[in-house]
């Protein structure tokens, strides 16, 4: 939904706008019937978690008695989401927002070394197994929402490779659209060999998709120090951004 066709909640500025969409904590805007009237996109991934209804009531509840915000420090959890506040505002009786603030998390893992990584550009990776699933998903069409600035860095190609292969195999061939994202993690690390890694966000997502291939995904990325997440129709892998 975006924030062009919601002119009572423009903020000033496109780059304000960018700042919004993007942000690592979910943001809600409800009309007085409830009704969402924009979420960024980490409210978007949130609300496949939780439904939209919660935060509408969360809002109602914890909104300050006058007109003006309103932040209230509590622990909060949604599925693999974790929060420690919320902050609910509204300036008219049209609309209520409600932000929430996720939790730092660090992720230990027991592979301690990072074993034959080689500098990798991911971006390759990724079209050569989207061509090879092209050749079984003959009417799907692949779509990338990839942020442009990743470096490239190691990798187990290999095991990599054989785990994208997996991730696109599990996909039907009815499947009208597969969109692959890749995004940088903001607030997320993790800890191997007592070094600190940032995480990258590797998610494709269409339908119809099995779990035939997921059981395989988890048990060969555990090995390289990826963790694989999945939805009905997503798998999302978690990689660490290994630069030196």
């Amino acid at each position: 939904m975006s924030l062009d066709s919601n002119p009572d909640i423009q903020p000033d500025g496109s780059n304000y706008r960018n700042w919004l969409e993007y942000d690592y904590n979910p943001f809600f805007v409800f009309n007085q019937q409830g009704a969402v009237t924009y979420l960024n996109r980490s409210a978007e991934l949130l609300s496949g978690y939780e439904s939209i209804k919660t935060f509408n009531d969360l809002a109602l509840s914890y909104a300050s008695i006058d007109f003006g915000y309103k932040t209230t420090f509590m622990p909060l959890s949604f599925g693999k989401f974790n929060f420690f506040a919320i902050t609910v505002g509204y300036e008219d009786e049209s609309l209520i927002g409600i932000k929430l603030y996720q939790s730092p998390v660090t992720r230990e893992n027991a592979v301690e070394k990072m074993k034959n990584y080689d500098l990798t550009n991911i971006y390759v990776l990724i079209d050569i197994a989207v061509s090879l699933a092209g050749g079984r998903l003959k009417s799907t069409s692949f779509r990338n929402e990839f942020d442009p600035t990743i470096p490239e860095f190691k990798l187990p190609q290999n095991d990599f490779t054989k785990i994208l292969r997996k991730v696109y195999d599990g996909f039907d061939p009815k499947c009208k659209i597969i969109t692959t994202g890749l995004k940088l993690k903001t607030g997320e690390f993790l800890y191997v060999g007592g070094e600190k890694y940032q995480l990258l966000e590797l998610s494709v997502k269409g339908a119809p998709r099995a779990a035939d291939y997921d059981d395989a995904i988890d048990a060969l990325s555990n090995g390289i120090n990826v963790a694989a997440s999945f939805e009905k129709d997503a798998a999302t892998l978690e990689i660490p951004l290994v630069v030196k």
